[in-house]
């Protein structure tokens, strides 16, 4: 039984959390509620991985949902940023 859990706990730290992936800089959205969900939603029927990531995924995105929503709020649209931008 000890073995299983191991093999399932390495698999699982093998998928690369989508969750955290979709957040980090270079891909992250201004409007991207349950995004690793999303992610993991996309490839579940290419990879056994994304299925076993998606339930954590899960979880990590309804706690980081705070964080979104004031993301969301505080980052401005790209239209206002380009009425913002300076001209010469």
């Amino acid at each position: 039984m000890l073995r299983m859990l191991m093999l399932i706990f390495f698999l699982t730290a093998l998928t690369g959390c989508a969750s955290m992936e979709s957040r980090s800089p270079n891909n992250y959205q201004r409007n991207s509620f349950y995004s690793g969900t999303q992610q993991d939603y996309h490839c579940f029927f290419d990879s056994a991985l994304c299925a076993l990531d998606l339930p954590l995924s899960a979880v990590g995105d309804t706690l980081m949902t705070p964080f979104d929503g004031w993301y969301y709020y505080q980052t401005p649209d790209d239209d206002e940023r380009e009425n913002n931008k300076v001209t010469d």
